[in-house]
């Protein structure tokens, strides 16, 4: 999910905008796959297995739910990028919460992969909690919730960062990582139908 600060998105869909599958795809290709959609919801995840906004994922044990689910321990998220509501009773969101949930997660044996704004700058920017940190070279286009369209024409760059179960955090960041590679591989991937929810996603944008 994303939050374009210059955005004329209802405020209610800030958070909604939604992954292209094609990027996933190529994400899981390149990297690794996963297996649990962390931030979504029943009408955009990508993975059969997901956690909703009412999940919670911040509350939630990972390594319990795929041992439920029948997984391998291994999410994938596109964060709300809403700052943090720190006035709520429970933590649900804030992305210096979710990196230090990755973390934790990751000391206990769960993968997980993080595609966020690259905003090296800010103090929640995982440089001291990711395993790596890749830079997306390249602009890339989301979901917009209201149309259902791709949107290509972001103003922000995105990273992705991974977390990884036994591979702590250094700071050899900075590794790029070619918005056409991602795009390519994840074309190939989503016509091989390897991650049929994907496959259906990206069909329902492109037939709709």
């Amino acid at each position: 999910m994303l939050l374009n600060h210059r955005s004329h998105t209802a405020t209610a869909d800030r958070d909604t905008w939604r992954t292209d599958p094609r990027i996933a795809a190529g994400l899981f290709e390149i990297l690794r796959p996963c297996h649990i959609d962390g931030c979504a919801s029943s009408e955009n995840h990508l993975l059969p297995e997901y956690f909703t906004q009412q999940d919670n994922c911040l509350q939630l044990d990972w390594m319990a739910e795929a041992g439920k689910r029948g997984v391998t321990p291994a999410l994938y998220a596109n964060p709300p990028f809403s700052k943090e509501d720190t006035r709520a009773a429970i933590t649900h969101n804030g992305m210096a919460n979710f990196f230090g949930k990755a973390r934790a997660e990751a000391e206990r044996g769960m993968y997980s992969q993080w595609l966020f704004r690259a905003r090296p700058g800010e103090n929640w920017f995982p440089w001291f909690l990711a395993s790596r940190i890749w830079f997306i070279v390249g602009r890339i286009g989301f979901v917009d919730p209201t149309t259902g369209r791709i949107d290509n024409d972001q103003t922000e760059n995105h990273a992705v960062a991974e977390f990884i179960p036994g591979e702590f955090p250094f700071m050899a960041s900075g590794l790029p990582l070619n918005r056409d590679d991602i795009i390519a591989a994840g074309s190939k991937v989503i016509d091989s139908r390897k991650f049929p929810v994907m496959t259906m996603r990206y069909e329902q944008l492109t037939t709709s």
